[in-house]
């Protein structure tokens, strides 16, 4: 297997239509892996939203950080909770604060 510096060599030594071609190619297959990341954190927010809907009533007036289906940290200071979920190796936390259910939403004047 070539090691990198052999690559770039190689990369180097094409046309620079050729160079185009693979600047492109690779710009594709970035830009496809950071949408399925993008997928990827999306369906996995999902299972946070169904432990959030599952548990809600008994967190209400509360913030909770969740991961996945596991409860990380919880109570009225935001960011206590969010330092809890950091400090608990979560790079990004899912924080919501739990509204009661028949709370309407605030549209202001």
């Amino acid at each position: 297997m070539a090691t990198i510096e052999q690559l770039i060599e190689e990369v180097l030594s094409l046309p620079p239509a050729e160079q185009q071609r693979l600047r492109e190619a690779l710009d594709r297959e970035a830009h496809l892996a950071q949408s399925r990341q993008a997928q990827d954190r999306q369906l996995l927010r999902a299972d946070e939203q169904r432990w959030l809907a599952e548990h809600k009533e008994e967190y209400v007036g509360q913030w909770v950080a969740v991961e996945g289906e596991n409860l990380i940290a919880h109570g009225t200071n935001a960011r206590a909770v969010y330092r809890a979920a950091r400090d608990a190796g979560i790079r990004v936390p899912f924080l919501v604060r739990v509204k009661p259910a028949d709370q309407l939403p605030f549209g202001g004047w």
